[in-house]
Parts: C-alpha cells; sequence; structure tokens
C-alpha cells in the first residue's frame, strides 16, 4: 500500500501538486493519465523519492519497500551481472561497498574496528550473507543462466538486460 497525504510538489513559483491524497491499495490496478506536461513522470518520481516535495508525506506500508524497473539499458553495462542486481538493495549495496572500502585499508585504525562492526551488524540484520545467493536465484528464475553471472552486462542481449534489471528491482 502507497499513502499519499498532503502532497505539493512545486518548481520555483509554479505549483504542480497541491493538497493531493491518495492510497494505492493492494489487489488494485492503477493507471496515470493525462497531458504531456502534466506531471505524470514527476508523480511517479516523487513517489519513488526522486523528486523534493514542497510538502506532504508519501509512506509504504508495513514491512513494503518500492522499487523501480531501471528503463536505461546501459546504465549499467561496466558492472557484473550479479553487482547489477544487488545494486536493487541501495542501503545492502552502500554498505557492503564501504565495509570493502574499509578491509582494503592498509592503515586499519580502531576508529575503523567500531564502524566494521557497526556496518557487519547492519549487513546481517539485512540478510546480506545471503544476498548474493538469492540474486543468483532470482537470476536463474528468471531464466539467466549461472554462466551469465559474472559477466558485464554490456556482453548480454537486449533481452536478458531487460530480465537482470527486473531482477535488480525485485
Amino acid at each position: 500500500m502507497i499513502t499519499i497525504d498532503n502532497l505539493r510538489i512545486q518548481f520555483g513559483k509554479r505549483i504542480l501538486f497541491q493538497d493531493v491524497n491518495i492510497k494505492f491499495t493492494s489487489g488494485n490496478c492503477y493507471g496515470i493519465i493525462g497531458a504531456n506536461g502534466a506531471g505524470k513522470t514527476t508523480l511517479l518520481k516523487a513517489i519513488t523519492g526522486e523528486v523534493s516535495l514542497a510538502t506532504g508525506n508519501i509512506s509504504l506500508g508495513p514491512g513494503e519497500r518500492l522499487s523501480v524497473l531501471s528503463q536505461d539499458h546501459q546504465a549499467f553495462n561496466n558492472y557484473p551481472v550479479l553487482d547489477t542486481v544487488l545494486m536493487g538493495h541501495k542501503q545492502l549495496w552502500s554498505i557492503m561497498k564501504k565495509k570493502e572500502a574499509l578491509y582494503a585499508k592498509t592503515d586499519f585504525s580502531d576508529e575503523d574496528g567500531i564502524l566494521a562492526a557497526e556496518l557487519e551488524e547492519k549487513f546481517a540484520d539485512m540478510q546480506g550473507w545471503n544476498a548474493e545467493s538469492d540474486a543468483a536465484s532470482l537470476l536463474s528464475g528468471l531464466g539467466i543462466k549461472e554462466e551469465f553471472h559474472a559477466m558485464r552486462m554490456e556482453e548480454l542481449s537486449g533481452k536478458q538486460k531487460v530480465r537482470v534489471l527486473l531482477a535488480q528491482a525485485l
């Protein structure tokens, strides 16, 4: 469920949305229609957090998260397939990269040790130890064979890229 309360979006003095209240409930299918420039894409970007709200709140139901299927099939060309899927969980990916940089340091300090412990705790809380196998299972379930998981995205066909990006959104 997505709830939008008292949404207001404006660019400069131009108010695009004001006093918007919507509840998208599970089990329903929704469409957004309107003329070009009416703000359909802006509303979707507000829901995903890509556009700042002047006022209001957008919230998800308990335990829910929102993912967006990337339409830019070239954006991840330089990354391995498995990493591309893992990047879909932004918080977990950020922790993984921070851990990687921290453990690569040659001058590991006491402060680094404390930070590493905090990161490891968050990583464990997010089931980080299962992330790669979960991503691999998603890929396999979408028809991307294991032999492709270590390949760079640019080596895949367009159809395969879409499947990887779908796994990323999931």
